[in-house]
């Protein structure tokens, strides 16, 4: 099947998918339901994709829309230390300029088909397996495509408010109650918190939930749990405006927010082009329903070029080692929730 198609994990075994063509618009029809793609800093000025038709069923149901095929291959092409060096050392000089006090550089893994095949059907058959604390979500638009299962939230609206979470702080999940006791790791986590609540506070309330370890296969998380309620009389805000009011969390983004910061971001995106890669995806029913999905853990592709993203938050005592560690903890645990690591073998990066 080569048509177009968006979907977004809804519950643990429901999915809802839209099929193109996709209508492209600045904003939601009140009537339908739409995806809101955008890239990390949101100067698309269409992020809203319309399907002609959608539907809500289980993966189960729509691995079986795809038929089977051969699973391609994918010869990849590891990033070396010395491609993160470059924006270490350029995130620690602005920090001790007084740019800012927190940054999240990002690394790629690149690389190519070697095989190729209507690979769909082999991903969502993989996503019936998903472990608790991910959520699915992707896309395929005439050859580009994304399918990722990211443990991050950046907003659920309910009837009363809206459930968000402060994601940061990395360990391998054997090692995850040292999180707890981590000085560095501890401090990450709190300028995630802080930030949320500095943007939302002065819409209404904040109530701020315990900090707790999210475990996940290969790898854990501090998280915490927030939710936030607009101040009785307050029009509720869109969706729109809850995305420009959260993204990019600290977790992704830069502490404290400053112009700074973003140029910072920007120029280092010159060299990477992170595109969807930690930006807002998410859907807006009738209901109206909404959920923002922060896109991580994925995997990208334009043609036979693919490529997977990471992470890593950085503060003026972290170690150039270890965030580079963090990273790689990160793209291995994208390749085995997928199976990516039996395709073919990595080959060395080339100075």
């Amino acid at each position: 099947m080569s048509r177009d198609f968006a979907f977004v994990q809804t519950a643990p075994d429901r999915v809802f998918v839209g099929w193109g063509p996709f209508e492209q618009l600045p904003f939601r029809r009140a009537e339908r339901p739409a995806f809101y793609v955008s890239d990390f800093f949101l100067d698309d000025v269409h992020p809203w994709r319309h399907p002609a038709t959608w539907e809500e069923l289980s993966f189960e149901e729509l691995a079986s829309r795809f038929p089977e095929q051969a699973v391609p291959e994918i010869e990849w092409e590891a990033p070396s230390l010395e491609d993160f060096t470059r924006l270490f050392q350029s995130a620690r000089e602005a920090m001790q300029r007084g740019d800012f006090n927190k940054i999240v550089p990002v690394l790629f893994e690149n690389g190519r088909f070697t095989k190729r095949g209507n690979w769909w059907r082999y991903f969502f058959d993989k996503l019936v397996l998903l472990p608790p604390g991910l959520r699915a979500y992707g896309y395929s638009y005439n050859q580009d495509g994304m399918v990722g299962a990211t443990p991050e939230v950046l907003f659920e609206a309910e009837a009363h408010g809206y459930r968000t979470m402060a994601l940061a702080g990395t360990r391998a999940v054997l090692h995850a109650t040292e999180l707890l006791t981590d000085p560095k790791e501890r401090r990450e986590h709190r300028l995630v918190v802080d930030d949320i609540v500095r943007r939302l506070s002065p819409f209404g309330n904040i109530e701020i939930g315990p900090l707790g370890l999210l475990r996940l296969p290969h790898i854990a998380h501090l998280m915490t749990p927030i939710f936030f309620a607009e101040n009785d009389g307050n029009e509720k805000m869109s969706f729109a405006e809850m995305v420009r009011r959260l993204h990019p969390t600290a977790a992704l983004g830069v502490s404290p927010r400053t112009p700074l910061g973003e140029r910072w971001l920007r120029e280092a995106d010159r060299g990477v082009k992170r595109r969807t890669f930690g930006a807002p995806f998410g859907t807006e029913r009738e209901d109206p329903s909404a959920l923002a999905l922060v896109a991580i853990r994925n995997v990208q592709w334009h043609g036979d070029a693919v490529r997977v993203g990471s992470g890593a938050g950085m503060l003026p005592e972290s170690q150039l080692e270890r965030e580079f560690e963090e990273l790689r903890q990160k793209r291995d645990q994208v390749k085995s929730l997928f199976h990516l690591e039996s395709w073919a073998t990595s080959i060395a990066r080339r100075a």
